[in-house]
């Protein structure tokens, strides 16, 4: 796979790099996605400021604590969009190209764009930490929406969460707090990557819970995702991760899915909508935390 490095005139510390060699991200994975012509980065690896340029005297700050920027997407709706990675995720820079004004971001797991380069689909972010379990969260991104249009019932801990709640299902498929859930809500990533359908209206994904192993197909209708899913025994040494799936659309019926897990030589899973189950919706609260009790200020 061809490596585009651009920009070498740069002076120690700062170096100018796209690395463009992650073509999934801009929904092709099947070929280098070239630069818009003229394009270039500096990372000053001293404070991780990243600064893209493009065009006469155009410059975008893209942030701070930033290792690489590993692709840039130019999509139809004069938008581009900068996956910038910082070696424990990724920051997704949604740029107006008229203009160079950067509309939104959004850090992520994952990100992967659909062929048509409408949507992101990614693991919702969350920092590192040992004190608190945190679910999955699967979340779908509209490029072709308005940032408000992407945020849906925002409460204080969900206002960084972008997006559609594809999976787990919640009402409204709206995302919701999922801090500290009790471990039988649990869900984990249990997928190599998204897979997209050829016509972008739908996604194969899988997941667990405790010992409940799903393979997750998500449906776009009118704009909004529809999940479903198909039970699979995690104890089965075929069905650990999974590595590879392709999704064949059927018209008017939920599509047909090929999945192949890793864990053996099994054969693939040929699955058709009677395979599918329309996913449960999860209403939940965190679970109670123990209130602290304050130290009396010793009497004088």
């Amino acid at each position: 796979m061809m490596t585009w490095v651009l920009g070498m005139c740069c002076f120690t510390p700062v170096f100018c790099q796209i690395s463009q060699n992650h073509p999934e991200l801009c929904g092709d994975s099947t070929k280098t996605v070239p630069l818009p012509p003229g394009m270039s980065a500096t990372i000053n690896h001293s404070n991780g400021a990243a600064t893209l340029r493009y065009g006469p005297n155009r410059a975008i700050d893209l942030g701070y604590a930033i290792d690489e920027v590993r692709q840039v997407c130019r999509v139809e709706s004069d938008k581009l969009v900068a996956f910038t990675w910082d070696s424990i995720g990724y920051d997704v820079k949604i740029i107006e190209q008229s203009t160079g004004i950067l509309v939104d971001s959004f850090a992520a797991y994952d990100p992967v764009m659909s062929p048509n380069q409408r949507w992101i689909a990614s693991r919702n972010f969350y920092p590192p930490q040992s004190e608190i379990r945190i679910s999955e969260e699967y979340l779908l991104y509209d490029l072709d929406a308005s940032p408000s249009d992407n945020r849906h019932n925002p409460t204080p801990y969900t206002s960084g969460v972008l997006g559609w709640a594809m999976y787990p299902r919640f009402p409204g498929a709206a995302p919701m707090n999922l801090l500290d859930i009790p471990d039988s809500n649990l869900h984990l990533w249990r997928s190599k990557s998204f897979f997209w359908a050829p016509d972008s209206q739908s996604v194969v994904f899988a997941d667990s819970v405790g010992p409940n192993l799903s393979l997750v197909l998500v449906v776009i209708k009118n704009d909004k995702p529809q999940a479903y899913t198909h039970s699979l025994s995690i104890d089965d040494p075929c069905s650990s991760t999974l590595e590879d799936a392709s999704i064949n659309p059927v018209p008017g019926r939920v599509p047909n899915v090929v999945a192949r897990f890793s864990g053996c030589e099994a054969q693939p899973l040929n699955l058709t909508s009677n395979d599918f189950q329309p996913a449960k919706i999860e209403v939940y609260e965190p679970r109670p935390r123990k209130k602290s009790t304050p130290k009396k200020a010793p009497k004088p």
